[in-house]
């Protein structure tokens, strides 16, 4: 199965489409098609959670097959602030405060500090002791 895009004056038209799909319809793969090659998201594309990913589609470096082209966009002050509502409307539990620059939410009370593994428990706004066997 083979990928291909519509290109009218230099530019993608359209999403891309299964070549069987064109010859369904078609009979054959139509002038003015051209190969696509599906990139998928790069996953360090966004430095943070006030940006949004963006896909496009353009000409790859061997200058015949297009493909994906990832940017990341910032959101807008509104869109943040938004995103921000959104998320402090959630709170996951008690004991907790949404660091709005990461939009985690992190413990109140400072993680004990005598050699134990411990983990926060959102339910109960407390840490736990983690132990090395899952419960039954």
């Amino acid at each position: 199965m083979a990928l291909f895009i519509q290109i009218k004056n230099g530019q993608a038209v359209n999403h891309p489409v299964y070549d069987f799909n064109l010859i369904q319809a078609f009979g054959h793969i139509p002038e003015g098609w051209a190969m696509f090659n599906r990139i998928a998201q790069p996953a360090d594309l966004l430095s943070g959670p006030f940006q949004t990913a963006v896909n496009s589609y353009g000409l790859s470096s061997d200058n015949v097959t297009w493909e994906d082209k990832w940017t990341a966009l910032n959101m807008l002050a509104e869109e943040q602030a938004a995103l921000i509502a959104k998320v402090e409307a959630e709170v996951p539990g008690p004991n907790v405060t949404l660091d709005r620059t990461t939009l985690l939410w992190t413990p109140n009370t400072p993680k004990p500090t005598d050699g134990k593994n411990y983990y926060w428990n959102y339910q109960t706004g407390a840490w736990v002791v983690a132990t090395d066997t899952p419960s039954a």
